[in-house]
């Protein structure tokens, strides 16, 4: 695993220079059992910057429970609290009855599955490194009420400056629904580090009116040295 618990990683979500917020991933420093399994606990936040919370104000969370062996989903909770709108969603993973039991009523499951935060922890242990542009791996993950078969694609390698430094980095774009909020399927852009932490430094995405970016701005408790710094 190119992660361990404890790490916790914060960035910087801004519109070109414009700060618009922050947003923070963090595994758990202890393993939980749910359901007789050891799982991760994966937590991801998101707030808006205090200068633009007149405008529009959002406090989001997310937490992830997800299977340390198969790397599979187990549980999953989301609060979303997004200027008036808010709601609370509690979904479980049951590969016993192959069933997905959330608020909107209960899906089938043909098979393992991530929710959207796990599928950022599971895509990070896979061997980016070594893998030649242009190759693409498929990552099931259940949105709201369907399965998906998201993933991504690596497009090679690239070194960048960032706020931190500049890093070597593999250069990989996210597939996503083309009919959400991004605007098509290979728009999304992310830069993890090429080193055993494989950390993404930067990630930009089209979105319906401009575009957004997030950029590393502090880490701890990475697993490994962070030699993919150059300077």
């Amino acid at each position: 695993m190119p992660f361990q618990p404890g790490e916790k990683l914060v960035f910087r979500v801004h519109y070109g220079w414009l700060t618009a917020g922050e947003a923070t991933f963090e595994v758990y420093p202890k393993i939980y059992t749910v359901f007789g399994y050891p799982a991760y606990v994966f937590r991801g936040s998101g707030k808006t910057a205090s200068t633009f919370e007149w405008f529009y104000k959002v406090r989001d969370y997310m937490d992830a429970y997800v299977d340390t062996t198969q790397m599979r989903s187990l549980l999953y909770y989301r609060w979303v609290n997004e200027g008036d709108f808010h709601f609370v969603d509690t979904v479980y993973f049951d590969y016993n009855r192959r069933q997905i039991r959330g608020r909107k009523g209960v899906f089938p499951m043909e098979t393992w599955v991530m929710d959207m935060l796990g599928a950022f922890y599971y895509a990070r242990r896979l061997d980016v490194r070594n893998m030649p542009p242009g190759t693409v791996v498929e990552i099931p993950v259940f949105l709201d009420d369907k399965v998906y078969d998201l993933g991504m694609k690596v497009l090679g390698r690239e070194t960048i400056k960032t706020d931190l430094g500049t890093f070597r980095c593999i250069k990989i774009t996210p597939l996503v629904v083309a009919d959400r909020v991004f605007r098509g399927r290979e728009e999304m852009l992310m830069w993890v580090t090429d080193d055993e932490n494989l950390i993404p430094v930067k990630i930009t995405s089209p979105v319906i009116v401009g575009s957004v970016s997030a950029t590393l701005k502090h880490y701890e408790n990475l697993k490994y040295p962070l030699t993919a710094r150059v300077r």
